[in-house]
């Protein structure tokens, strides 16, 4: 239980796709705006691979050489094409393919071969193609297929058979086409489509009919074309376009009808082509560009105008073209490549220029 609480308060990440990150599903092939929602922070990559930050700094995962909050987006750093970030670290991939990294490092999450936090993006590697900041640690993929790995590992969620953690990235496996890095877990696709996930699993979020932890990587199931791992629930795409979720779903983030837990995947859509978990919630892009939600609501991070939760799906709003959800907050691209937010924004995450909190999308100024 102890997990499980400490999970409502802390971001996983969300989010990640084959591409770049957590917890965030881009709609196209080839995006124009990039989003990712991290703990109380966010990221943006405008179209010139620029990127842009704003909200909580307190360890420097906005990466501009302070630990100061923003409450509108500032400039970070050019040539970037894949973000990813959780509660208080950020990897982003520049075009180069090098990985670079900022942010919390207590447990080596950043990869650098030490545990010293760090307030500007510094280089950790080349030849990645994708990355997934987790809680506390990260999974990178190579342009090799090889998943590699970095930070805590104290539930065996590196999938290699230890529960021994690492400063420095280190070879897990081959063969591995996406992955996402969550809150004491990991889940990756391989190569031929099958699903694979190691950690913590007392809520059920491995979707294999379990509450077992396992420190290797174990198949759950195949036909999978993207996935996200969250706080404790799991949301994943089948190649028939169908979502489907297990995990815990006390807040109803599920979006089943229910506020009971699932241990195996239930499908709960078709017609997805986008969809992004947050620490309690889910949002899921239709093929019509419609926007829907559910999951914990309390500070209007579903965007529906109230603080209800929902434990069922509910239209949020039209002509979406990408979301991304945070620990409490939401990002969303619209299909005139415009950036909206909302939720919880103490600290300036929403990057509207106050501190105010929205339970409606409000317009991002990109400078």
């Amino acid at each position: 239980m102890k997990k499980i609480i400490n999970s409502i308060l802390l971001l996983s990440i969300i989010i990640i796709s084959t591409t770049s990150c957590k917890k965030d599903k881009t709609t196209t092939e080839t995006p124009q705006i990039q989003i990712s929602a991290g703990g109380y922070y966010s990221m943006v990559v405008k179209t010139d691979n620029s990127l842009w930050a704003c909200g909580y700094n307190g360890a420097g995962q906005l990466g501009d050489g302070t630990t100061t909050n923003k409450n509108s987006l500032i400039k970070i750093a050019d040539g970037i094409k894949a973000i990813s970030t959780s509660d208080n670290h950020t990897l982003v991939i520049k075009t180069d393919n090098s990985l670079w990294a900022c942010g919390a490092n207590f447990n080596g999450q950043l990869g650098d071969g030490t545990t010293t936090n760090r307030n500007s993006l510094v280089k950790i590697a080349d030849g990645v193609k994708a990355i997934s900041a987790g809680n506390g640690f990260s999974l990178i993929l190579k342009t090799d297929n090889s998943l590699w790995a970095s930070g805590a590992n104290g539930d065996g969620q590196y999938g290699n058979g230890t529960t021994t953690s690492n400063t420095s990235f280190i070879k897990i496996t081959d063969g591995v086409k996406a992955i996402s890095a969550g809150n004491y877990y990991s889940i990756i696709i391989k190569s031929d489509n099958s699903l694979w996930v190691a950690g913590y699993n007392a809520t059920g979020h491995f979707g294999n009919g379990t509450t077992t932890n396992s420190n290797i990587f174990i198949k759950v199931t195949e036909g999978i074309k993207d996935i996200s791992a969250s706080d404790n629930h799991t949301v994943i795409l089948k190649t028939d376009n169908s979502l489907w979720v297990s995990g815990y779903n006390l807040l109803g983030q599920l979006g089943d009808g229910t506020n009971i837990s699932k241990s195996s995947f239930i499908k709960i859509a078709d017609g997805v082509k986008g969809f992004s978990a947050g620490s309690n919630q889910t949002f899921v892009l239709k093929n019509d560009n419609t926007l829907w939600g559910c999951g914990s609501n309390d500070v209007g991070q579903l965007g529906d105008g109230t603080t209800t939760d929902r434990n069922s799906l509910v239209k949020i709003a039209d002509g979406i073209q990408s979301v991304s959800a945070g620990a409490n907050h939401t990002l969303v691209v619209k299909t005139d490549n415009t950036v909206w937010a909302c939720g919880y924004n103490f600290h300036g995450q929403l990057g509207d220029g106050s501190t105010t909190t929205r339970n409606n999308f409000v317009f991002v100024f990109l400078p």
